[in-house]
């Protein structure tokens, strides 16, 4: 809801750029976002440049839309999806670097990290457990 509302003004599950998922088990749900693509589909398939890559994040541009939807044609994960009201695609751009969502997550459960701290993370869990030490 924070999402809805941080860039709408609003309360909404249908304008939020994050979906959650139900899970096989009870009570288990999953948040599903865009995972900022490298070689961001919805940017080479948009005919009007309305996404781009801006630093790690891909933006998108709803004044260049011409709503053509082959952004939502080409994400191979359905995370671009167009409102209620046909009249823009949402997806979500980590709210330019300071995710509401995040900023919202009193129990510390949604963080933001960049993709090269991430890495950088795993690689040293790795190599950690590979010479048998604890973390």
């Amino acid at each position: 809801m924070a999402c809805s509302f941080g860039r709408f003004g609003y309360f909404s599950a249908f304008d939020s750029a994050i979906r959650i998922v139900r899970g096989a088990m009870f009570f288990e749900y999953f948040p599903q976002v865009c995972t900022q693509c490298v070689d961001a589909f919805c940017a080479r398939a948009c005919p009007t440049g309305a996404f781009q890559r801006k630093g790690n994040i891909v933006d998108y541009n709803k004044l260049r839309c011409i709503l053509c939807r082959q952004c939502l044609l080409a994400c191979p994960w359905g995370f671009i999806y167009p409102d209620i009201d046909l009249q823009y695609m949402i997806k979500c751009d980590l709210c330019g670097g300071d995710p509401e969502c995040v900023r919202v997550c009193f129990n510390d459960a949604i963080e933001y990290v960049e993709v090269a701290d991430v890495s950088n993370t795993k690689y040293r869990g790795n190599v950690a457990r590979a010479k048998g030490e604890r973390k």
